[in-house]
């Protein structure tokens, strides 16, 4: 017969009692068995239902005598108001059908963290990226991509999941529209929940943008569970090598050749990259060798035409590397074992030709992905796009 309603202190905690109902008084007067009917509790703070007669839920309106049975109608208000919160119009709660001191929703629910109802895993719908337009979803996809690593400093702070300051939507822009966030789970579950219709396919491509920077799983709806931040370390390296820069080319490393008298760094140039090019059986690509204020970087750039034929040669280009040990994750085991060492004595950069008798470099090379925009020159790294590996389609 009792309600539980709840109540907002002032300072902001909540706290539930019991009470009358407003209508108790249309209650016909019976003996209360109220040890029977309402048990002690489990434990401190916690209540349990009384337990009721087999049946008497299924009791209906409209019985034979015209009335209800009073035990069923306690029993209904009581599961009505188990949880003690009852909606009510304008996205608030309140203390059980009695109304009371309404309590706002943002307050225990924050809209950000709120679960879609497209964030469903029973089968029904696997995916939101599935309900929308599918090319305007990958253009999004790798313009964002693109934003991501093209600014080193934003994309430093989402790997660092927001230790260095809040984050912010891409998606939503600046302004008044401009939201940010403490963590990147929240940033995630904003991007994929987004209801806005006209900036729903932004907010999904920046969620799988932001899913492959950071090796998550883009494909599996995020929750609080965070289990869509499980992938295996193969999968997240597959996505990442996907996102190739358009034209597509290949970043050659270690092609320095030491410091001049006056301590500049020298370096193979264009004409003799694109001879060695030549050399290996590669046609179609043009050397680009990169420069700083101290001279050659030892790097250099094989770019090719942006087109079928040009896409399949470079990635055989990256390939022959990758079959000679000489691939991406060869050269990053060789920088870190290789720091500070004096280059001309080290058999992983320098190797003596046996037929001429002279040092030659030992090169390094992969396909050029928008992970690496910070690696070259800031005219390739205007005019590139972004172009997915697995999606890529030759134009008619």
């Amino acid at each position: 017969m009792l309600e539980r309603r709840t109540i907002v202190l002032a300072d902001g905690s909540v706290r539930s009692y019991f009470a009358l109902p407003l209508d108790y008084q249309d209650f016909a007067p019976r003996p209360l068995d109220f040890l029977h009917r309402f048990p002690p509790p489990l434990s401190p703070g916690r209540f349990r239902l009384p337990d009721f007669p087999p049946g008497a839920s299924k009791r209906k309106y409209g019985d034979d005598d015209g009335s209800r049975d009073d035990l069923a109608r306690q029993r209904e208000q009581l599961l009505r108001n188990a949880n003690g919160l009852s909606r009510i119009s304008g996205g608030e709660f309140s203390a059980g059908p009695s109304g009371g001191t309404p309590l706002k929703r943002e307050l225990v629910d924050p809209p950000e963290m709120r679960p879609s109802k497209h964030s469903r895993h029973d089968g029904a719908n696997f995916s939101r990226h599935s309900q929308v337009d599918q090319d305007a979803l990958k253009r999004a996809f790798v313009n964002f991509a693109k934003l991501i690593n093209d600014n080193v400093s934003q994309k430093r702070s989402y790997l660092e999941d927001g230790k260095q300051g809040r984050l912010h939507c891409l998606a939503c822009g600046t302004g008044r529209s401009a939201k940010d966030f403490p963590d990147m789970h929240s940033l995630i579950m904003h991007t994929y929940n987004s209801d806005n219709a006209d900036s729903q396919v932004d907010h999904l491509g920046l969620h799988k943008a932001l899913c492959v920077l950071m090796g998550w799983n883009y494909s599996k709806p995020p929750d609080n569970s965070k289990a869509y931040q499980f992938l295996s370390s193969d999968e997240a390296a597959a996505n990442q090598d996907d996102l190739i820069m358009w034209p597509p080319l290949v970043i050659i490393h270690n092609t320095n050749t030491g410091k001049n008298r006056d301590g500049r760094m020298e370096g193979l140039g264009n004409k003799t990259m694109d001879n060695k090019i030549r050399e290996l059986g590669f046609m179609g690509g043009k050397s680009k060798s990169l420069y700083g204020r101290d001279g050659h970087l030892g790097v250099t750039l094989v770019k090719f035409a942006g087109d079928q034929s040009g896409f399949k040669e470079a990635i055989r280009l990256a390939e022959h590397f990758e079959k000679e040990n000489h691939g991406r994750n060869d050269w990053a085991r060789v920088q870190s074992q290789t720091l500070g060492k004096d280059d001309e004595n080290n058999a992983n950069l320098v190797k003596v030709d046996e037929k001429k008798g002279e040092k030659r470099r030992v090169l390094y090379g992969y396909l050029g992905t928008a992970f690496d925009l910070d690696k070259v020159d800031f005219d390739t790294r205007k005019k590139a796009a972004i172009e997915s590996r697995r999606e890529y389609k030759p134009p008619m």
